[in-house]
């Protein structure tokens, strides 16, 4: 999700993206026939474009001090990644009645109806990045690249598993869904050169549920992002589990706009949050909504 603006080292092979799915790269050919009747994208865009990915996360300077700023400092194995600021219309957990305000807007807008998705999964515009999932060890347990339709995705973009038990499966699908472990850190561009999402308005749900929303006027015209989500933030008798649908979309004023669907999985929760309405009831009565994303807004800057 773009917040602040626009809204992932140190164990080489099990942090370092480019590290941890290299013995992966040879399972790509399993993409090719993953995603029935997705048409894949040239094979050789998939290894390039993961390690365009790495490159750009992991040497990121945004303070300009000539060090990179996303790096695992304290040596548990996940990237630590700067906090960001909130965009301008990000739900917050400091400002609940904003918050209210931004769905009610958005509600009106008809963004607030259940979608049903298909089974696979989609990336639709000029979204593009990854993201990693890690357990309470620093374990890398599942990844995933996108790589969107107008990036020779083909018309449903292509999003990859890069770790885990599944590498080179079609990710996100309902057989083979996103794993939400304790962290998951993620990094995005929007679009891969030139101004990014100006006047932006974005929304993630779950199961048609909105779980978190906001915008922001980003007149910096940044088009990258990275961020984490911690869910041991949230205490576990609140946190869900099981596999549910998942969607979300951005649009902006200055037309680079995206949308995802597909399946998440969620790891180590509480199994009696496995179904919408005890979800949707647990996040409203104890006011988590805006928690998952923007109590670590995501960091942004522009390259290209």
């Amino acid at each position: 999700p773009p917040g602040g603006g626009y809204d992932m080292r140190s164990r080489p092979l099990r942090v370092c993206a480019a590290g941890a799915v290299a013995t992966g790269l040879a399972f790509w050919p399993l993409a090719l026939a993953a995603g029935a009747g997705v048409p894949p994208p040239d094979t050789a865009i998939i290894p390039e474009t993961l390690s365009e990915y790495s490159l750009e996360l992991y040497a990121v300077d945004i303070d300009g001090d000539g060090i990179a700023d996303i790096t695992d400092s304290d040596g548990d194995g996940v990237p630590e990644i700067p906090v960001g600021e909130p965009g301008d219309r990000d739900l917050t957990p400091e400002n609940p009645l904003f918050g209210a305000a931004i769905t009610a807007e958005l509600e009106n807008l008809g963004l607030d109806t259940v979608v049903s998705i298909s089974d696979s999964s989609k990336l639709i515009g000029e979204c593009s990045g990854m993201a990693l999932s890690f357990d309470d060890n620093g374990v890398l347990k599942d990844g995933a690249l996108g790589i969107p339709s107008n990036e020779g995705g083909g018309p449903n973009g292509q999003l990859i598993d890069i770790a885990g038990s599944s590498v080179g499966q079609r990710a996100f699908t309902k057989s083979n869904p996103f794993e939400v472990h304790e962290t998951v850190i993620y990094f995005g561009r929007l679009p891969r050169s030139g101004d990014g999402p100006m006047d932006h308005t974005w929304f993630i749900k779950t199961a048609g549920i909105s779980l978190d929303s906001g915008g922001d006027d980003n007149p910096g015209g940044n088009n990258r992002n990275a961020g984490s989500v911690d869910l041991t933030e949230i205490p576990s008798a609140l946190r869900p589990s099981g596999i549910f649908p998942g969607e979300g979309e951005l649009t902006s004023a200055n037309g680079p706009s995206c949308r995802m669907e597909g399946w998440v999985e969620f790891k180590g929760g509480n199994p009696l949050l496995s179904v919408p309405s005890a979800i949707a009831a647990v996040f409203g009565g104890a006011g988590i909504l805006g928690l998952l994303f923007n109590s670590r807004p995501a960091i942004t800057w522009r390259e290209g």
